[in-house]
C-alpha cells in the first residue's frame, strides 16, 4: 500500500460482434463503430457513452479502458470482485511557485473521459490525493489518479465492515466518490484499512498491514511479508533484466502464511474472469489498443 496512491478484484459476456473484433480496424473505425451504436439506441446507449466526446477523447477513453482491464481493473469492471481500482493514468501536477497549466489540461481531458465511463454499476472519475509533496526544486506538487468503481460492491464493502466506516461517517448510501474521499482523508491507520477494504484485499491481509504499518513506524523496520498476486493482463518485470512475470494485483500477507478462506475464494472467483478477458481480448482488441468499449459495453450490459 502506498502513501501517494490509493493501494494496489463476474462473469464477462458473449464474444464482441465480428464487424469490432477484425484484426487491422484502426482507432478511428473503432471510434465510428462505437459512435454509430450510440445513435441507434437500444440497450447499450447508456453504457460508456463517450459519443459526447471530442473524436481524440474518444480513442482515449477506449485506451483507458484498456488500461483498467489489463490491470487490476478488470475485477472491477467484470462484477465488482474489487470495489474499486486506481493507478491508471496518474499525473503529477505543479501548484506552486507556478501553476503548471498543461498538466490541468490534461487533468481536465480525464475529467471529461471519466464522465462517460459510466455503464450500469461502473463509474469513474480522477481522484485528487490530499497530501501535496516538495521536489528537490522546491517546487510544490499535487498527485491524482484515475478511479473505476463498483456501486454494488463499495456497498457490500461498507455493509461488511459498517462499524469501521461509520468512524468515517459513511453509510451503504454514501456516493463512492464521497467514501473514497473520506477514506483519503482518514488518520493513517484508518486509511490504510480503508482502502484495503475497498481494494478487495482479503480482511486477514488488510489487518496485517494496517498491524505491520504500524509496527514499522515504530520500529523502523519493515515487517516480513510475503506478496499474493491474482492474474493480471499487465504484467510488472520480476527483478533488474527480468521479462515482465509479476501480476499488478498484489497484497501482502505475514511471511509463511498459508492462504486464507477469504483468498481461496478471491482466486476462485477471479479464475474464471480472467480466462474469459484472455479469450475475448484476443478478438475484441485491435492493433491499435481500439475496442475497449466496444467489449465492455457488451459484456455490462449481457451480465444485467
Amino acid at each position: 500500500m502506498r502513501r501517494r496512491a490509493p493501494l494496489a478484484m463476474l462473469m464477462v459476456g458473449t464474444v464482441v460482434a465480428n464487424a469490432c473484433a477484425v484484426r487491422g480496424v484502426t482507432a478511428n473505425d473503432a471510434v465510428n463503430q462505437t459512435t454509430a451504436q450510440e445513435q441507434r439506441g437500444g440497450s447499450t446507449a447508456a453504457c460508456f457513452s463517450v459519443s459526447s466526446l471530442s473524436a481524440a477523447d474518444r480513442r482515449d477513453a477506449d485506451r483507458v479502458l484498456l488500461e483498467f482491464a489489463d490491470r487490476e481493473g478488470l475485477y472491477t469492471l467484470a462484477g465488482g470482485i474489487k470495489p474499486i481500482s486506481s493507478d491508471v493514468r496518474d499525473l503529477t501536477v505543479r501548484i506552486a511557485p507556478t501553476i503548471d497549466s498543461a498538466a490541468l489540461a490534461t487533468l481536465d481531458q480525464q475529467r471529461r473521459i471519466a464522465a462517460a465511463l459510466s455503464c450500469g454499476e461502473i463509474g469513474a472519475f480522477v481522484q485528487v490525493f490530499t497530501a501535496t509533496q516538495r521536489r528537490r526544486d522546491s517546487s510544490e506538487v499535487r498527485n491524482t489518479s484515475m478511479v473505476i468503481f463498483h456501486r454494488a460492491a463499495v456497498r457490500r464493502t461498507i455493509e461488511a465492515h459498517a462499524s469501521f466506516f461509520a468512524t468515517l461517517g459513511v453509510t451503504v448510501s454514501t456516493d463512492p466518490r464521497e467514501v473514497i474521499l473520506a477514506v483519503e482523508n482518514a488518520p493513517r491507520s484508518p486509511r490504510w484499512r480503508g482502502y484495503g477494504y475497498l481494494f478487495g484485499y482479503p480482511d486477514d491481509a488488510v489487518d496485517f498491514f494496517v498491524r505491520a504499518g504500524e509496527e514499522g513506524d515504530a520500529s523502523g523496520k519493515l515487517v516480513p511479508r510475503d506478496f499474493r498476486r491474482i492474474e493480471t493482463w499487465y504484467k510488472y518485470p520480476a527483478g533488474s533484466g527480468d521479462a515482465p512475470t509479476l501480476s499488478s494485483f498484489v497484497f501482502a500477507v505475514p511471511k509463511g502464511a498459508p492462504q486464507s478462506q477469504q483468498e481461496t475464494a478471491l482466486r476462485a472467483a477471479a479464475a474464471p474472469v480472467y480466462a474469459r478477458y484472455r479469450r475475448e481480448r484476443a478478438v475484441a482488441i485491435q492493433n491499435d489498443s481500439s475496442g475497449a468499449v466496444a467489449l465492455f459495453r457488451r459484456w455490462v450490459t449481457d451480465a444485467r
